[in-house]
C-alpha cells in the first residue's frame, strides 16, 4: 500500500537522524529518493526535481529571508539593542514568564517561512533566568508562534483555502477562531501551568512600579526593527527581504556600527544556516508531489471506502505532516476534498484545515520546528512529548466543529 510505504521511509528517515546521528538534511534527501524510486521515478527525473526545487525562486528567496533573519538576529544582539528590548519589557510587565509567552506570540504576526528564528533568541534571552528546559523553551517558541494561523488573514495557508473553497476569508477566520483560544489553553497547560520558577542566582521581579513615559519611550525605540518589519508586512505588504534589510541598516544607525560590523555580521551568520536543511525540506515536498505519492494518500482513503468525515480530518493532517507547510496540504487535500464532497462548505473547510494545522505542528520537516530544534539544541523526543497534547486538542476541536 503506497501510504504505509510513505510513512516507513519517513519513520527510516527520522530513525536515521536520531539513532545514526545522519544530518537531517542528508536523511531527507534519500528519503525523497527512495519514494521517488518506489512511484516510478528515474534516477534522471528525481535529479531534476531535486534541481528545480532548489532552484526554484521561492526556495531561493525563503533562503534569502532565513539568511536576512540571521543578520537581523546577530545584529540585535552585538548591538545590545536585544537585550535592552527584554530590559524595557520586564520593566513594563513586571514578571520574566509573562513576558515569555507574549514575544513569540507578538512577533507571529509576521506570515515568514522560518519565522521563529525571530523570536528564538527573544525567547532565549527572556528565559535566561528561569529554570526551564531546552525543551520547554523551544516549545514556547515554536507553539505560541503559530497561534494566529487558522485566524490571520495575511498567512499564505489560509488565503489559498478560501480562493480553493470560494468562502470568504473573514468567514472562515471567524469559523476557525476557536482554534486560537484552544491553542493558547493547551499551550499554556503544557508549559505555565507548573510553577516556573526563577533561578537561584536570579533575580525574582520585585513590587510593581509606576510606569512612566521615558520606560514606554525606550520600550518603543528598542521595538522599532521589530516594528519596521511587521508593520511593513501587515499594512504595507511590503516584501520580507527588502523590510528584514531596512530593519538591519535602521539597527545599524540607530546603534552607529560601522561597515567592520556590518562585515562581521554578513560574515558570521553566512556560516550559521544550515541552508542544506531548507534545500532538503523543499526537495522532499517536490518529490512527493512530482512522483505522485502525495495523490496516492488519497486514493488509498477512496479505495478502503472510509467515511467522509474521517477522510476530511485524516488526508490534511497526514498531508500537512508530511509537508509540514499550511499551503502544500491545502493544494493538495482540498481539491480532491471538494470532489468527494461535491463541493466544499465552512464546516468541511474548518474540520479539514484545522486538522492540517495539526498536522503541520508535528511534521519533522516543518521549517519553523527544526529551526527553532536547532537554536536551542534540545532533545527531540522530549520534544514531541510536549506537542502531543496540544496537537491532539486541535484535532479534537476540529472533530467537535465538524460535527456539529
Amino acid at each position: 500500500m503506497p501510504l504505509v510505504i510513505i510513512l516507513l521511509i519517513f519513520a527510516l528517515v527520522l530513525g536515521a537522524s536520531r539513532f545514526l546521528k545522519l544530518k537531517l538534511w542528508i536523511c531527507l534527501t534519500a528519503g525523497a529518493v527512495l519514494i521517488g524510486l518506489f512511484f516510478g521515478m528515474g534516477p534522471a527525473a528525481i535529479a531534476a526535481t531535486l534541481i528545480k526545487t532548489s532552484t526554484d525562486a521561492k526556495t531561493i528567496e525563503i533562503l534569502f529571508i532565513l539568511y536576512g533573519i540571521a543578520v537581523f538576529e546577530y545584529t540585535l544582539r552585538i548591538s545590545g539593542m536585544l537585550n535592552k528590548l527584554i530590559v524595557n519589557l520586564k520593566k513594563v510587565f513586571r514578571d520574566d514568564r509573562l513576558v515569555l509567552g507574549m514575544l513569540p506570540a507578538f512577533l507571529g504576526f509576521l506570515p515568514s517561512p522560518g519565522g521563529a528564528l525571530f523570536s528564538a533568541p527573544l525567547v532565549a534571552e527572556a528565559s535566561k533566568n528561569l529554570e526551564l528546559t531546552l525543551e520547554e523553551k523551544s516549545f514556547i517558541n515554536f507553539w505560541f508562534r503559530h497561534i494566529w494561523e487558522t485566524i490571520f488573514p495575511l498567512f499564505p495557508g489560509l488565503i489559498l483555502a478560501a480562493a480553493m473553497s470560494k468562502i470568504p476569508l473573514y468567514t472562515l477566520a471567524w469559523s476557525m477562531s476557536p482554534a486560537v483560544v484552544v491553542s493558547v489553553l493547551a499551550g499554556s497547560i503544557m508549559v505555565f501551568s507548573k510553577k516556573i520558577k526563577y533561578r537561584p542566582d536570579a533575580e525574582a521581579p520585585g513590587e510593581t512600579i509606576k510606569i512612566n513615559f521615558g520606560v514606554i519611550f525606550d520600550l518603543i525605540v528598542n521595538l522599532l526593527p521589530i516594528l519596521i518589519v511587521i508593520c511593513g508586512a501587515l499594512f504595507f505588504k511590503i516584501n520580507m527581504i527588502i523590510l528584514i534589510i531596512a530593519a538591519i541598516s535602521w539597527t545599524f544607525i540607530q546603534t552607529g556600527s560601522g561597515a567592520k560590523d556590518l562585515k562581521k555580521v554578513l560574515v558570521d551568520t553566512l556560516y550559521s544556516q544550515n541552508l542544506m536543511l531548507i534545500i532538503a525540506i523543499m526537495g522532499f515536498a517536490g518529490i512527493l508531489e512530482d512522483s505522485g505519492a502525495s495523490r496516492a494518500i488519497p486514493d488509498t482513503f477512496v479505495r478502503l471506502n472510509i467515511p467522509l468525515f474521517v477522510i476530511f480530518m485524516a488526508m490534511p493532517f497526514i498531508l500537512a505532516v508530511l509537508t509540514g507547510i499550511n499551503t502544500a496540504f491545502v493544494g493538495l487535500a482540498f481539491p480532491i476534498l471538494a470532489g468527494l464532497a461535491g463541493g466544499l462548505t465552512v464546516k468541511s473547510v474548518t474540520l479539514a484545515y484545522i486538522s492540517g494545522m495539526a498536522g503541520v505542528m508535528v511534521s519533522p520537516v516543518h521549517l519553523c520546528l527544526v529551526l527553532t530544534l536547532n537554536y536551542f539544541k534540545a532533545n527531540t523526543l522530549n520534544f514531541y512529548k510536549m506537542l502531543i497534547f496540544p496537537a491532539l486538542s486541535l484535532l479534537i476541536l476540529a472533530a467537535i466543529i465538524g460535527g456539529l
